[in-house]
């Protein structure tokens, strides 16, 4: 099976080949959480190995740092509520 990050890197004509070779939540994923990654041919073709493998294999973070991120994004949203009612 063919992913949707694996997809995106393929040249335009061969996409529309192997689209069908895509199931239904990698489909899901082009229309949501991948729906503004685009690359042109060109890119496409100047993507070194490393990078191709760095999109196709997205870092999975632990839980610690999935809180980490929480917790600073909540500061700063917090700190944009202060800010607001200040003025």
């Amino acid at each position: 099976m063919l992913t949707a990050r694996e997809w995106l890197l393929l040249p335009e004509e061969e996409q529309k080949q192997r689209k069908n070779e895509l199931s239904s939540y990698e489909s899901f994923l082009l229309r949501t959480e991948l729906a503004y990654s685009y690359f042109t041919d060109e890119e496409k073709l100047s993507l070194s190995e490393k990078q191709k493998k760095e999109f196709i294999y997205q870092k999975k973070y632990t839980d610690e740092e999935k809180l980490t991120f929480n917790k600073w994004a909540e500061d700063i949203f917090n700190k944009l509520q202060r800010e607001i009612k200040k003025q």
